[in-house]
């Protein structure tokens, strides 16, 4: 599906074969050729479904001569490398996530640091095991690519008769970008802000004093108040009322901090059993994973509040009310 967004801009779903099903991208026509934003992932599916909207509209995908990435996660760059060898497209990203996405191409997962956090945090040896397997298959999704460009944060960028900002948004990762057209009052906003859910506010075992939930509840202030007639986010409906949605996410958070403090006050816990008190135990492996990443993202921001302590306990991390 295709939308036409404003003149030359246009929004494209395309498939994907993950819980959320889809994904948005987005086209601007200039000079004849086209800037694409964010990929979609890297199957025949969407390669096709990319060609077929793009020929709605009088282009190709040999048109492309560069792809603008929100963050390196696969549904957003996945084919990014594919494009490449068609179109010979330069590839730019926030230089968090260009360092990122080479360290993962060049030498894979640091599978051993991956498994320390994880048991820290209390994870069983078969549940690290099958989350270590998912992890190099999301790796292993993307097709390996160069970055030609490196965003600068608050660098204004020029595409044709448009021009956009990149806004530094950390916190989904630690290296994630929103684009802000100021003229059109447009953002594109990634993972971001989404309509209905909130991102999974993931920790980086790369860089261990990365704090996903203060960097994301700071990255939602510094985007608060932009003029932003709509969002475009990459997944969900487009909506208006960036400001409101703003203040809904973040009451959403101070909400499930107090739960996350409740549990840890009936005892010493792992962030994997504060999961489980908050999200419950019948959830998919990777929704389980995604819910301790949930539960530790909001256990650091306590403990940096002086609410909660950490210890360690043989080689796990128990965290505790004061």
């Amino acid at each position: 599906m295709i939308e036409k967004i404003t003149d030359n801009f246009y929004m494209i779903t395309l498939p994907m074969p993950f819980r959320l099903q889809h994904v948005h991208v987005f086209a601007l026509i200039h000079n004849g050729k086209v800037a694409l934003f964010d990929t979609g992932v890297n199957t025949p599916e969407t390669l096709a479904k990319l060609e077929h909207s793009l020929k709605s509209i009088g282009k190709t995908i040999q048109d492309i001569d560069r792809i603008y990435i929100t963050h390196f996660h696969t549904d957003h760059c996945g084919i990014a490398g594919r494009i490449r060898e068609i179109s010979g497209a330069l590839i730019a990203m926030s230089v968090i996530d260009t360092q990122r996405i080479h360290d993962d191409q060049k030498g894979g997962l640091d599978i051993n640091r991956i498994k320390l956090f994880y048991r820290a945090q209390g994870l069983s040896e078969k549940f690290i095991e099958a989350l270590v397997e998912l992890l190099d298959y999301f790796r292993k999704a993307t097709i390996p690519f160069r970055v030609d460009i490196t965003l600068a944060d608050h660098e204004s960028v020029a595409v044709g008769d448009k021009e956009f900002e990149v806004i530094p948004v950390p916190g989904h990762t630690s290296g994630q970008v929103c684009f802000f057209f100021r003229n059109e009052k447009i953002l594109l906003s990634g993972d971001h802000i989404l309509p209905q859910i909130t991102p999974n506010l993931s920790p980086d075992p790369y860089n261990p004093g990365f704090r996903p939930l203060k960097s994301y509840l700071d990255s939602l202030q510094r985007v608060k108040n932009l003029p932003v007639a709509k969002v475009y986010p990459g997944h969900g409906e487009p909506f208006l009322h960036l400001k409101e949605r703003v203040e809904e996410i973040i009451e959403h958070h101070g909400e499930r901090k107090a739960l996350v403090l409740d549990s840890v006050k009936e005892g010493p816990k792992t962030a994997y059993q504060v999961s489980l008190d908050i999200f419950g135990r019948n959830l998919p492996e990777f929704d389980q994973f995604l819910a301790v990443n949930e539960a530790y993202a909001h256990l650091i921001e306590l403990k940096e509040e002086g609410l909660i302590k950490q210890e360690k306990s043989e080689n796990q991390v128990l965290y505790t009310a004061m």
